[in-house]
């Protein structure tokens, strides 16, 4: 039997459009293309991939095809070729992606220099964000320890074959997502030594227009996390409690955990808001240790006592307004003196700074851009560290600022050294409760002014404010006027 120096395995599915590049980038190694075994999986393709494949195993002997019905994901694909596989390294690649020409000349010299299990060749991005921190030096003889191998967890990685074979490594099956971590991180536990090369471009990772990458899905969550689960039980397992632990555990506490309650998270059903909440939180509990939480940025802090907490709806409202582009009005009521109302404003923004140096105004604009900022008293707590309560009184306005018309309302947070942020405050759906949209007559001076708490088309906060005497004459130029 021919012995080659790697075996590059393939899943493909659906990928005829972009399959050619991938396997042109392979013929085209330096190392010369006999020194290659490529084993392409074709799961189910419907597009043609399958006879593509053929056609080309047609002209190239070393390139085997092997034809089995949808899995729905690469890791029993990739486990199929690992059965099969002859060569002393195996190498993971995706269809849609390709290879720099020199990329096994460079990973293979590597393993050769230092006896390395694992090699990492840089990765670079097209169209598409690529890991960086695991690529910022060459290493040659490292661990997980002593390099930052363990931010890039994807496969397209060069692996020794005898430890794979050794260890039983296998990819998760039926994941759509992190399908690859119970196969890569023991493997980074495992091996004599790992290296990084990174001063050459080895794999190109792309976008490509109407093609589904998993990366843009939203997998469920009991499977995903289970997969999650068996990379932090391996980390658990070769390390003990303390610092090098807990520098591991930091990377699946921001990407796995916490990094999928972001913007995405506030657009999935409730039912999956839910679990995916509960399986988190339930992650953190067993093996995230509190040292690691509060090293976290300040909305990062948050969002993982939300969910040791269970609270889905704050973590829902943090995921829709972390950009700090608007607040929402989640609650108001006037005061017992009939002068002052209170709002309930909840925004993302009081997770960034610190809580207790941010002042408020709520600033009262028109269309034309003329505004009057209102003084609010000292925020107070609620209970919610989304939520601030404020104390408005639109009375303190000399009345002449009062002529007829529509003010939107704006929270203008100051934060210490002076940067601000003007939020327009929303209601819910456009839903303002009964009492606080009530009619107010508040009385400055001898003037009295009617004001009225409603919503525009926007669903923004809106005051609409007038002295008593041009109300009075607008009701009678109204009777006067009827037919």
């Amino acid at each position: 039997m021919t012995r080659f120096s790697v075996s590059v395995v393939i899943p493909v599915y659906n990928a005829a459009d972009h399959l050619g590049e991938c396997l042109e980038s392979l013929v085209g190694q330096s190392i010369g293309f006999d020194r290659i075994e490529v084993l392409a999986v074709n799961d189910g393709s419907t597009d043609g991939s399958g006879e593509l494949l053929d056609s080309w195993a047609a002209r190239h002997p070393n390139i085997r095809v092997f034809h089995q019905p949808n899995s729905g994901a690469p890791g029993g694909p990739r486990n199929r070729a690992i059965d099969a596989a002859t060569g002393e390294f195996l190498f993971f690649a995706d269809p849609d992606d390709y290879l720099g020409p020199e990329a096994f000349e460079r990973m293979l010299a590597a393993a050769e220099r230092n006896g390395s299990d694992v090699v990492l060749g840089r990765i670079r991005g097209v169209g598409r964000n690529a890991p960086k921190a695991a690529f910022a030096r060459s290493v040659e003889r490292g661990d997980v320890h002593t390099t930052d191998v363990v931010w890039s967890l994807t496969a397209h990685k060069l692996f020794r074959r005898s430890l794979v074979v050794d260890n039983g490594l296998r990819f998760a099956e039926g994941v759509r997502l992190a399908e690859e971590q119970p196969f890569v991180v023991p493997a980074y536990f495992l091996a004599r030594a790992i290296s990084v090369v990174a001063d050459y471009d080895c794999y190109y990772l792309v976008e490509r227009d109407g093609f589904g990458h998993l990366t843009k899905q939203v997998p469920e969550p009991e499977p995903f996390y289970s997969a999650v689960r068996a990379a932090l039980e391996t980390v658990v397992r070769h390390t003990g409690p303390g610092a090098r632990r807990n520098r591991l555990l930091r990377r699946w506490v921001r990407l796995e955990i916490l990094n999928k309650f972001g913007p995405r998270y506030a657009h999935c059903s409730a039912d999956l808001q839910r679990r995916y909440a509960r399986i988190a939180g339930e992650l953190l509990e067993e093996f995230v240790p509190e040292e690691v939480v509060e090293a976290l940025p300040p909305v990062l802090r948050h969002r993982a006592r939300m969910l040791r907490l269970g609270r889905v709806e704050e973590l829902v409202a943090l995921s829709r307004h972390e950009h700090l582009d608007w607040a929402e009005l989640c609650r108001v009521a006037w005061l017992p003196d009939g002068r002052r109302f209170t709002v309930d404003i909840r925004s993302g923004l009081y997770l960034g700074d610190d809580p207790e140096g941010v002042r408020y105004r709520i600033l009262l604009r028109q269309k034309d851009g003329h505004e009057v900022a209102v003084p609010a008293g000292p925020a107070s707590a609620t209970g919610s560290p989304l939520v601030r309560r404020l104390t408005v009184d639109p009375t303190v306005l000399h009345p002449a600022v009062f002529c007829p018309g529509a003010w939107q309302l704006v929270v203008r947070a100051v934060v210490p050294g002076g940067r601000h942020h003007d939020m327009p405050i929303r209601f819910p759906n456009g839903y303002v409760p009964t009492k606080a949209g009530a009619r107010r007559v508040l009385v400055t001076g001898t003037r009295p002014m009617l004001v009225r708490l409603r919503h525009n088309a926007a669903d923004g906060a809106v005051l609409t404010a007038a002295h008593g005497r041009a109300v009075a004459g607008a009701v009678r130029r109204r009777i006067r006027n009827r037919p």
